[in-house]
């Protein structure tokens, strides 16, 4: 399904400012959890404020997401699909590295899909609303010709598994 659906976005035609668009809430994940870190620090330092529960667990799973996708890029060494559309290289190159690699999984799914699954467990009123966003950025990404279908669902594992596990180790927020 990777190549064919690949073609449908090349060559990057009208519509792709609209697809780049719905990939862009992705963007704000990394900045939000800084700044939130950064605001808790200063509380800290201050010695106001408590660290707020949820906005640590959302700051968390977002690094844990940024991490892990980082290591799993060059773990897999997979192109991108422009690297398969102009050089024709396509699978797997485990450990590669270089700007033809690094498509498998899709950071921005991983990202936004790791602090929206933290919201999915403890604020489940608002899943209709994270669920559109994450298929958003998703159908961004493949539809802008950034990434193949594969490497966006990798993405949203990756970003699954960093929600669960930052949940596992703090558990559900208190207070």
């Amino acid at each position: 399904m990777d190549q064919p659906v690949a073609l449908l976005g090349a060559p990057r035609g009208p519509l792709h400012w609209v697809f780049s668009g719905l990939a862009s809430p992705s963007l704000l994940a990394l900045p939000g959890a800084g700044l939130f870190l950064l605001w808790a620090l200063a509380q800290n330092l201050r010695g106001v404020g408590r660290l707020h529960p949820l906005g640590l667990r959302l700051s968390l799973a977002v690094l844990a997401a940024t991490a892990a996708k980082d290591e799993l890029k060059w773990l897999f060494g997979r192109p991108w699909p422009e690297a398969w559309l102009k050089y024709g290289i396509y699978a797997f190159h485990p450990f590669a590295t270089g700007g033809l690699y690094g498509g498998f999984p899709s950071g921005h799914t991983a990202y936004v899909s790791a602090p929206l699954g933290v919201l999915w467990a403890l604020r489940p009123a608002g899943r209709a609303l994270y669920a559109a966003i994450i298929l958003a950025v998703m159908l961004g990404l493949v539809g802008a010709d950034y990434h193949f279908v594969s490497d966006v669902l990798g993405g949203l594992l990756t970003g699954t598994f960093c929600a669960w596990g930052t949940l596992a180790l703090l558990g559900p927020e208190r207070g």
